[in-house]
């Protein structure tokens, strides 16, 4: 097969992909029809894709083309038994002459039976940050031409910025939903931690709300985090600088090395529970601080500009919606007042 750029239909296939994208709002349509595209249209046999899962240390399948279900029921693709992978995730195309027979290939048997040969395999970036990889497979030995290697590895571009786009768009959608669907206040808070530790795939979170006087940060909610480590005592703004400064600047702040932060205040604590990196922003609601959000993670983690915008984007949505049913909570509490009020003064009028 010559290469691909070499075809003036190339330019055709790349605007289709392009405008399949950006038709689609859901994430699982735009990368069928990505994968679907780049195989079909261009002559591979197969091509799968796989995002980083950053705990777990595994590339999990999202989205795959001309694979049988058991050739993609094989098991996890991890990180640390994948050579391959892991130079991928470095920023590297990667290629291989027969996946059969290569070293740094978890699965040769597999893709021996489904009858995969050569494969190239190229990093999925967007925003600067590579997210996950694309494996591309041919039925037949073959070689990959340079100009073949970067068309493909636009096409990809184009993948990933799908992914991100449409995740975004979905995630809020839903979290926004789940949290402006209550004026539960126990139930507002805990679906923001929950949604926000899922959609940042981190270890843990935890909301705390500053007390009447503005000094103690009080523990409202909390998730995937040990009593032990909830009972460690007070958090006030006297000892955590960094909570300090993030309430005073109203930015966020990221911590990569969390135990190596004069700042914070337990850190003898925070590395018992197996805690990283950290992510602290600041909870406002009409134009006054009311708290801070932390989010943990259980690796050392750079969090970029996407998580930064996605989690402050959230943690204000979040703010709004903690003040409507903190209003709520005082409405209904006043209600009841009025009502036992008004009770008994029936009861005194009914036996005057």
């Amino acid at each position: 097969m010559d290469s691909p750029l070499a075809e003036p239909r190339n330019v055709e296939i790349l605007l289709t992909i392009l405008g399949d994208i950006n038709a689609s709002v859901n994430q699982a349509e735009a990368l069928d029809s990505l994968l679907r595209h780049m195989v079909a249209d261009l002559g591979y046999k197969a091509a799968t894709l796989r995002l980083l899962d950053q705990e777990k240390q595994q590339l999990v399948l999202r989205a795959a083309y001309g694979l049988s279900a058991q050739y993609l029921d094989k098991g996890a693709l991890d990180v640390a038994k994948s050579g391959i992978d892991r130079t991928v995730l470095q920023g590297e195309r990667v290629y291989v002459a027969d996946v059969s027979r290569a070293e740094g290939f978890q699965y040769p048997e597999h893709a021996a039976r489904e009858g995969l040969v050569s494969m190239l395999a190229l990093p999925l970036t967007t925003r600067q940050r590579i997210i996950g990889v694309v494996h591309v497979y041919t039925a037949a030995p073959r070689a990959f031409q340079a100009t073949e290697s970067m068309f493909l590895a636009a096409i990809v571009n184009l993948g990933a910025d799908a992914i991100y786009r449409t995740h975004l768009f979905e995630a809020f959608q839903q979290i926004a939903h789940q949290v402006n669907s209550t004026l539960e206040l126990d139930k507002v808070l805990t679906t923001l931690l929950i949604e926000l530790v899922r959609e940042l795939n981190v270890k843990a979170g935890s909301l705390r709300l500053l007390g009447p006087r503005g000094q103690t940060l009080h523990l409202a909610a909390a998730y995937g985090l040990s009593k032990a480590y909830l009972d460690k005592g007070a958090v006030t703004l006297a000892a955590s600088s960094i909570d300090r400064q993030v309430l005073e600047s109203n930015e966020a702040k990221a911590l990569t090395e969390v135990s190596a932060e004069t700042g914070w205040q337990y850190p003898a604590e925070v590395t018992r529970e197996g805690i990283r990196s950290v992510l602290v922003l600041p909870l406002r609601a009409h134009a006054a601080n009311i708290g801070v959000l932390r989010l943990y993670s259980a690796q050392v983690r750079v969090f970029g500009a996407d998580d930064l915008n996605f989690a402050r984007a959230l943690a204000d949505l979040g703010a709004l919606a903690i003040e409507n049913a903190k209003l709520h909570q005082y409405v209904a509490k006043r209600m009841r007042e009025l009502k036992e009020s008004a009770d008994g003064w029936y009861r005194f009028l009914a036996f005057s």
